[in-house]
């Protein structure tokens, strides 16, 4: 008899061992689960720029970043307003429904952004003989 109390006592700490164990299974899978669901709002405005950019205008802003982070910040202030963070989940919801965006934003227009933020004016010169001057200087002399 007192065999099968042992038994039946190692018989039942096997059954809470398994059921412990399940418990923290479904604890983690339950876990990832909303990780995965639960993606930062940098992460989606990221991928919001990733599909509204050209690539090569996607990538300069992301040197931008790396090397310029004030620079990066007011282009980033230009694009993303508030109103685009507030939706952003209604922004994704567009942009999966049709597959992305018919047109994207050029390099062009970060560079500008660039000039801007860096406060860089832009200087048409004019070659006049061996002289170089600004355009406005060449048409007042006139």
């Amino acid at each position: 008899m007192n065999n099968e109390n042992k038994d039946f006592d190692q018989h039942e700490l096997e059954k809470i061992r398994m059921k412990k164990m399940k418990a923290i299974i479904e604890a983690k899978k339950r876990k990832e689960a909303t990780q995965e669901r639960i993606i930062s709002t940098s992460e989606k405005i990221d991928f919001v720029l990733k599909v509204v950019l050209a690539p090569e205008a996607y990538n300069h802003l992301n040197s931008l970043k790396v090397n310029e982070p004030y620079v990066y910040q007011s282009i980033y202030n230009e694009l993303i307003s508030p109103d685009v963070i507030q939706n952003i989940d209604y922004l994704l919801a567009i942009i999966k429904s049709r597959g992305g965006t018919p047109r994207k934003i050029p390099l062009d227009a970060i560079i500008y952004l660039e000039r801007k933020a860096k406060g860089i004016r832009s200087k048409i010169q004019v070659k006049r003989g061996d002289d170089m001057m600004d355009l406005s200087s060449f048409l007042s002399k006139e």
